[in-house]
């Protein structure tokens, strides 16, 4: 599991519904309104990997 911190709270809020809208299922943390949970499963392909950080590069370039 990976939890990113962001600067706001809005920027958190932003990755995790833009992400959702591209496909990936992000949570925010939640004890802490800045993080942004990344839990893959653990049978996940490197193909699925490549996948979603593209995805996560996509929406934080976008921001």
């Amino acid at each position: 599991m990976l939890a990113p911190f962001f600067e706001s709270e809005e920027i958190a809020n932003q990755v995790v519904l833009k992400s959702m809208e591209k496909g990936l299922i992000l949570f925010w943390l939640l004890w802490e309104k800045k993080a942004v949970r990344i839990s893959p499963p653990l049978n996940i392909s490197l193909e699925e990997i490549r996948k979603g950080c593209t995805i996560i590069n996509e929406v934080l370039n976008d921001l």
